[in-house]
């Protein structure tokens, strides 16, 4: 009997490493590829090449955003056409493209009146109303699957990440804590109007639902952490 014990025992010493292994988060490095998909195929710019700000959410089958997955024409968000994508968006009257498993938006130009009008940021248009959005819908077609949520600027803090504002995304961030697989929401540049000011209490409302991460180039991401107690990272920070 001990020694079945002992033997048993050694068993799960040997198995323990394979289970750590197989919970379900984005391969950082596949993310950074995913990312780059994006930047290359639908990215927003004007016509002299500056960069706009639009965003795209995906829901994928979870090997694809796991480790040696590369993403390619062939392989990767197939059904979806880029030129059609980057149309859509960058229409201001409406900037937004509903595909099978991707969603991308642009920012919309709301009039109120001839001397009175805004920009809807991307974030909002695919994450608001948080029970009925194109983000909602998109989650609904497969349940256990990769979501990968990438804006090319951060949130900003007064609209975005402000509980008190009608726009705000952190309804539709609870809502997405819910869904169960891989879950990464990733920004590359910062919003110029928010530099200065609190990014780490900012962020923090991010990520007390979902992980963080800022992709900078095809090859770097980094995890931007602040769980429970612990900071944002500085490299996710000015």
């Amino acid at each position: 009997m001990k020694f079945t014990v002992f033997l048993s025992g050694l068993l799960l010493l040997f198995l323990l490493p394979d289970w750590t292994e197989s919970v379900d988060t984005v391969e950082i490095n596949t993310l950074a590829r995913i990312i780059n998909f994006f930047e290359q195929n639908y990215k927003r710019v004007d016509t002299d090449g500056h960069p706009r700000q639009y965003a795209t959410a995906i829901n994928v089958p979870k090997d694809q955003c796991q480790q040696n997955f590369i993403p390619t024409q062939n392989t990767f968000l197939t059904q979806e056409n880029a030129a059609n994508v980057k149309n859509a968006i960058a229409d201001e009257t409406n900037a937004l493209y509903q595909g099978a498993d991707l969603i991308a938006a642009g920012t919309r130009k709301v009039v109120i009146s001839k001397k009175k009008q805004y920009n809807m940021h991307s974030e909002s248009l695919l994450l608001n109303p948080a029970d009925n959005s194109p983000m909602s819908k998109l989650l609904n077609k497969r349940k256990d699957g990769c979501s990968v949520f990438y804006t090319f600027e951060s949130p900003c803090v007064d609209t975005c990440l402000n509980p008190s504002s009608s726009h705000n995304i952190i309804n539709a961030l609870k809502k997405w804590k819910e869904h169960d697989g891989i879950k990464a929401f990733v920004f590359k540049d910062f919003w110029k109007f928010d530099t200065e000011k609190d990014l780490q209490t900012a962020f923090k409302q991010i990520v007390d639902h979902v992980p963080l991460f800022r992709c900078v180039s095809e090859n770097q991401c980094y995890a931007c952490k602040g769980e429970g107690d612990t900071a944002i990272d500085a490299l996710c920070l000015p």
